[in-house]
């Protein structure tokens, strides 16, 4: 930020800065040396400073308080300084974020794992006669007989398709990838997708694209 002209006296103002969750805001206090006594500058001066300064906090997290006011301490010009405060009801919400977003990360790596598992067991397993019987006798070593009344062909035959998971693998990627975009890159991504779909013929699957 640049300079912002103004007195040769100190002047202090508390004000509410957005974090990057929510409802939880830092509490700030500002100095900044003023010149002379115009109130409309006094003003104008503060909110330039503190609508700057706000979006600078909104990329943090109520627990990085420390970081964030030295990136405004030491980017902002016309001797400014400001001192952040976290109330605990505010530490606690951005606390609260913070474990959701560890369980949902966590909630999808096992959701990951889940279907790779599923995936090997269809396309390795269950669609080749042979190794499924040799994996169901290594977790049955006793049972041979039992072996014996089990359709593994049968089974096979199921799942001996091994292209549709592959799709289906590919399509989830896409769509978790397109899910964590932002609302222009997805459509710029969407359109760009619509222009491959008509390079190969199909523009009905990018007239169904910009539909969706």
């Amino acid at each position: 930020m640049g300079a912002i002209r103004g007195p040769r006296a100190t002047d202090h103002f508390p004000a509410e800065l957005r974090s990057c969750h929510p409802h939880v805001a830092f509490d700030a206090t500002f100095q900044f040396w003023q010149q002379g006594s115009d109130q409309a500058t006094f003003w104008t001066t503060r909110q330039e400073i503190t609508a700057w300064a706000d979006q600078v906090t909104a990329r943090y997290c109520v627990t990085q308080a420390g970081n964030a006011e030295n990136e405004i301490n030491t980017s902002i010009a016309n001797g400014v300084r400001v001192r952040l405060a976290v109330g605990p009801q505010a530490r606690a919400a951005a606390e609260a974020f913070l474990e959701i977003d560890r369980q949902a990360a966590l909630e999808h790596v096992r959701q990951r794992a889940e279907l790779e598992r599923i995936r090997y067991l269809r396309e390795s397993v269950y669609s080749r006669p042979d190794v499924a019987r040799s994996c169901w006798l290594c977790h049955h070593p006793d049972q041979l007989n039992a072996m014996l009344d089990i359709d593994f062909e049968g089974i096979a035959e199921k799942f001996g398709d091994v292209r549709e998971s592959r799709f289906l693998v590919i399509a989830e990627l896409i769509g978790d990838f397109l899910g964590r975009l932002e609302d222009g890159e997805r459509r710029y991504l969407v359109g760009q997708l619509g222009q491959l779909f008509s390079s190969y013929d199909r523009p009905d699957l990018a007239e169904q694209l910009e539909a969706s």
